[in-house]
């Protein structure tokens, strides 16, 4: 046996209090069990985490791909120098995005509508936009790299949620064991001082 795996058994045997040690109470040996089943848990989980993002990844996609083929990248052309816009902005950071009459073509089709431009944009100005099978236009697709992120955040976000509701269980049994060992403790502390009254 490596020096490693008898530390590792050794620490296992002290957590869970293995033997007949009669300075163990029940009450340790219920909270060395939940210790080291906490440990398990979080170990078993990643599979969860991992087939949890894995699934976010497929669904996102699977947008991604339908995305690729009914949102379609367009040059427009403002008719119209750059007005603010509505968006809602602090006192403290004005906004530097305004609207701006356009115009595109799609399929043939000459279509309007304002459009997202920086600043103080003229009249004239080309900008990339995104429109549907329409011609009308919409959001940008999702990026691949927002895909990724999005399965990887699911994924630990996954195993954090699963680890803090047994974590929070846990500190509750825990508080319990505490109570209960408490209540011995003044219970054999009576018993002592009452066997030995003068």
């Amino acid at each position: 046996m490596s020096g490693s795996t008898r530390a590792t058994a050794s620490l296992l045997r002290r957590t869970i209090h293995v033997g007949h040690d009669p300075m163990v109470r029940r009450s340790d040996r219920i909270e060395g069990f939940m210790s080291f089943g906490l440990i398990i848990f979080a170990i078993l989980l990643l599979p969860l985490a991992i087939w949890a993002g894995s699934a976010t990844g497929a669904s996102q996609n699977a947008l991604l791909a339908e995305q690729a083929v009914h949102i379609h990248a367009v040059t427009a052309t403002t008719t119209g120098d750059s007005a603010a816009s509505d968006v809602v902005t602090t006192d403290y950071v004005p906004s530097a995005v305004e609207n701006a009459p356009a115009q595109w073509n799609w399929n043939g089709s000459v279509h309007r509508g304002d459009v997202t431009v920086d600043s103080s944009t003229p009249a004239g100005s080309l900008v990339d936009i995104y429109v549907d099978d329409n011609g009308d236009k919409t959001i940008a697709p999702l990026t691949q790299t927002a895909a990724d992120v999005a399965a990887v955040v699911t994924g630990i976000f996954t195993w954090l949620s699963a680890m803090a509701l047994l974590t929070i269980g846990f500190m509750l049994v825990r508080v319990w064991l505490d109570r209960i060992r408490v209540a011995q403790w003044d219970r054999d502390l009576r018993t002592f001082l009452d066997e030995n009254a003068l």
